[in-house]
């Protein structure tokens, strides 16, 4: 398929004389054939107009897209790990000095608030035993008594953690840290869930670089609903950096360079087109943020350009001819 358009492209080119026709409108142009800057018209030194028709168009299946203003976002990649230690995580002590007489959680134990966890006897032979329970809803990360063991109401029969929410440490590259702020968010994954993305944002950004990698620690919370997330799991992370301003967004296969200047090709009317020297803000993951040369509404060739390209290219070596 790609090799038919080709050829129906070349095809075209060849009745480019009979199809596309160029057209200079050099406002005041009458016998001065002086260029003016940009800065001086505000507008392009030359405006190039085309004309293609509709049957060509479609013939090279010509694309446009309307301009609109909106902001950029990219992506910096970066490596972490999730904590050690929990973000929330409360210890269980009992609330008698006395013995424990039946257990009901274990490490790994997902409880709900006020579970029961163990049932403890008093010392001195109380007959009601007293029941130790979950002060919040987590996972049991740490058990630390038995049936038989003798408890006290300092030391603590279990940890309890909120696992819903955890912290993970990355490390970002210096040359990046200047786009890095509190509050972006980024989309985390691991080896073991490579389809999911955990959604988390940044809660601190460290103060210190280490002198060995040229990294600064980045701390965010992650989201973790369904606890698939372990404590020390190694993990990937796109910090989302979106722009302050709102720009053009355009493929970057829509701007063109001839002669050292950046291009776009707007359609003006149904089968005219003019070319538009236009300047990029930045660009990422395929597309471009135009922050002059584009009118928000305008309609941009985002797909085959590259005729009008060459048209272009070849009128320009006939001025040259001419001159």
């Amino acid at each position: 398929m790609k090799n038919l358009k080709l050829v129906l492209v070349i095809l075209i080119s060849f009745a480019l004389g009979i199809v596309i026709s160029k057209s200079v409108f050099n406002k005041g142009k009458a016998g001065d054939h002086k260029e003016r800057s940009l800065e001086e018209e505000g507008q392009h030194e030359e405006e190039l107009g085309f004309s293609l028709n509709k049957k060509s168009q479609e013939l090279i299946d010509l694309k446009t897209k309307t301009a609109q203003l909106d902001v950029f976002r990219k992506n910096i990649s970066v490596v972490g790990k999730i904590a050690q230690d929990a973000q929330t995580s409360l210890h269980v002590v009992s609330p008698v000095i006395g013995t424990i007489v039946e257990v009901k959680a274990q490490i790994g134990s997902v409880v709900q608030k006020d579970d029961l966890l163990c049932v403890v006897s008093k010392v001195n032979g109380e007959a009601s035993p007293h029941e130790v329970k979950a002060p919040i809803a987590g996972t049991v990360i740490g058990a630390f008594g038995k049936v038989g063991d003798r408890v006290d109401s300092v030391s603590s029969v279990y940890t309890i953690a909120d696992l819903t929410k955890l912290w993970a440490t990355l490390e970002v590259y210096e040359k990046d840290i200047a786009e890095i702020k509190l509050g972006q968010k980024a989309a985390v994954r691991t080896v073991a869930y490579p389809d999911q993305v955990f959604a988390g944002e940044i809660v601190f950004i460290s103060p210190r670089v280490d002198e060995n990698t040229h990294t600064i620690k980045v701390r965010i919370e992650v989201q973790n609903t369904n606890n698939d997330l372990k404590l020390g799991m190694f993990v990937n992370a796109d910090i989302v950096i979106e722009s302050d301003a709102k720009y053009i967004l355009l493929p970057q296969e829509a701007v063109h360079i001839v002669g050292g200047k950046k291009i776009v090709f707007i359609k003006t009317a149904d089968e005219k087109f003019e070319v538009r020297e236009v300047k990029i803000k930045d660009e990422a993951d395929s597309m471009v943020a135009v922050y002059e040369g584009i009118k928000e509404g305008e309609a941009v060739v985002i797909q085959d350009g590259f005729l009008l390209k060459s048209e272009l290219l070849k009128s320009k070596m006939g001025e040259g001819c001419a001159e």
